[in-house]
């Protein structure tokens, strides 16, 4: 069985920030074109957008499209759904060639007449594998030049298939596609504009949240500012400890505690009823969800009923979901899923899609064949938690996939601004990981300051907050304000309601975030109407909490303060 080699993780020294110089090819020309002629774009471009197709670029790239696309809209390839909204910007795509084995594709898409001066790097979802030209349209609207890469394969044999017997392609996914592609996004960016980005931010959740940690501690200079949401950067921990745990507890060995989506209705009423108006509101929202401590037992189907309650084996599905795999593994190798958003963010990621099948046997299982076994017919029922076999994945992959090190002084040191959020309802990846790696980061500090929490949470608020987000599922979704970053989701594109805009202050004028307001909005009835706006709600730096203050109303935003939780700590036998 052939394994990926482990690459030093200091082997590409970082890339400056502008762009131009040190590259490790060591080629200030690079940025240079074969032809130099001016287009119509005098504002800000220095070269034709076709011209760009000439630039000597490391690390074998090659530019295989460069377009002039007018405003309006533009229909990516593959897609017959045109995205719209677009100011005139220059389409440019290409790919990178570091080793004889890689093949990472790249977009850099650049306004014409809006740029704002910065750059954007975006990030994927799943194991990747295609272009995100929702996250292009996002960065352009913004008025950043914006970039994405499909770090360095597809899925034409299916998801993770592009692992079996590539190491190389396993890295490139890994982090080197993305580090690549910013250094390679703002030389184009520099070629166009006649001018380096004043400033460089990357923008990813899920596996794009990977990304993003990856950035902040592995390429610090390669960024000035990261938004990083719900990220599954302990991998090799989550491919074990929450996608194979959800499968096996679901689906194996009998399939005796499968959970359609009809269960998970009263299932979510029975925690709502429990734990929802702990915080004082009883909104549907569990605001501190790790107060409850809600017992699935009570749902219990007894004498025959068939009918709003669960089974034994189900119970024990639900149970396994929240207290996690640390029974079977070890303490502390992985948290739990939390509860809360049972009915609304369950659905497809936890219950079932089909035979064997839900979110996370989707994302999960190609893990196992592809990367781990290098078998696609591996069996999911004949694994193990054996010590062997979790040190196993860990040695292979946690220095190639795991973005887990709590030193960020280098990226603190370079003047590098990190805001991370996490939905509290998330069903993909648990909440808990992300307050868990912001803890070892302020333990990090603490650590280097003697021992004084204090000073070491000061250090880490100068350039890091974690937000949380009550009731939010996997990057969105949920009964629940969860709108806050992005233009084409309706939200008001300001500092106070874009987690993005928020971050480019920070970056510009040292102005921290201590509150994001999140929007949530009722389904559009109309085609084309302007969605209806249901409430507000701040996030606040973890670990404070959105606090009603009992005047105004519950809707608003304004409503509310950020400040640390009260609610009771109750046990679990308390809350039955």
């Amino acid at each position: 069985m052939s394994k990926p080699s482990i690459m030093n993780p200091d082997a590409d020294p970082p890339s400056p920030r502008a762009g131009l110089g040190n590259l490790r090819t060591g080629v200030v020309a690079a940025a240079l074109l074969a032809t130099t002629s001016l287009i119509a774009h005098p504002a800000f471009a220095q070269v034709a957008c076709s011209d760009l197709t000439s630039l000597r670029l490391p690390d074998n790239t090659v530019i295989t499209t460069a377009q002039d696309v007018p405003a309006g809209s533009f229909t990516p390839p593959g897609s017959t759904t045109a995205l719209t909204g677009l100011p005139e910007f220059c389409r440019v795509a290409g790919t990178i060639s570091p080793t004889a084995d890689s093949d990472i594709g790249f977009e850099v898409w650049l306004p014409t007449t809006t740029w704002n001066g910065k750059y954007e790097g975006t990030g994927n979802g799943g194991l990747a594998g295609s272009i995100v030209y929702s996250a292009l349209q996002e960065s352009i609207q913004h008025g950043f030049a914006g970039s994405n890469t499909d770090t360095g394969h597809n899925n034409a044999n299916g998801a993770g298939a592009f692992a079996l017997g590539h190491p190389q392609k396993i890295i490139d996914f890994g982090y080197r596609s993305t580090h690549l592609t910013a250094v390679i996004s703002k030389l184009v960016v520099a070629a166009f504009y006649g001018k380096a980005a004043s400033e460089s931010y990357f923008n990813g959740c899920s596996q794009g949240g990977q990304e993003a940690l990856m950035e902040a501690q592995r390429f610090p200079n390669d960024y000035n500012g990261i938004v990083a949401g719900d990220p599954d950067n302990y991998m090799t921990h989550h491919e074990v400890g929450a996608h194979l745990w959800v499968t096996l507890n679901e689906f194996g060995p009998n399939d005796n505690g499968v959970l359609q989506t009809a269960d998970l209705q009263p299932l979510g009423d029975a925690v709502n009823a429990v734990c929802d108006a702990q915080d004082g509101l009883a909104d549907g929202i569990l605001n501190d969800p790790l107060t409850c401590h809600f017992n699935p037992s009570v749902l219990l189907c007894q004498n025959g009923n068939t009918t709003d309650c669960l089974t034994a084996q189900q119970v024990q599905t639900v149970k396994a979901i929240y207290n996690g795999p640390d029974s079977v593994t070890y303490a502390g190798y992985y948290p739990g899923f939390l509860r809360g958003g049972e009915a609304t963010n369950w659905p497809g990621y936890i219950s079932a899609l089909g035979p064997d099948l839900d979110v996370h046997s989707e994302l999960g299982l190609p893990f196992f064949k592809y990367f781990v076994f290098q078998d696609p017919n591996w069996d999911f029922h004949t694994w193990q938690f054996t010590p062997a076999n979790l040190a196993m994945i860990d040695q292979r992959f946690a220095s190639i996939l795991n973005a887990v090190n709590p030193n960020l002084r280098p990226f603190k040191n370079a003047g590098g601004k990190l805001i991370q959020f996490h939905g509290f309802a998330d069903p993909d990846v648990p909440p808990l990981n992300s307050i868990n790696y912001y803890n070892s980061v302020v333990s990090f500090f603490s650590d280097a300051n003697s021992g004084n929490e204090e000073v070491g949470k000061s250090k880490v608020d100068s350039f890091y907050r974690l937000f949380m987000v009550p009731g939010m599922g996997h990057c969105g979704g949920g009964n629940a304000p969860n709108v806050f970053n992005g233009s084409t989701q309706g939200a008001p594109m300001d500092p106070q309601h874009d987690i993005v805009l928020a971050l480019d202050q920070w970056v510009t004028n040292g102005t921290a975030p201590n509150q994001i307001i999140a929007t949530q909005y009722a389904a559009a009835t109309t085609a084309g109407a302007a969605p209806t706006v249901v409430r507000t709600r701040p996030l606040c730096p973890w670990p404070l909490l959105a606090t009603w203050t009992h005047k105004g109303s519950e809707d608003n935003a304004a409503s509310f303060t950020c400040a640390p939780p009260t609610a009771k700590q109750l046990t679990e036998a308390e809350q039955q």
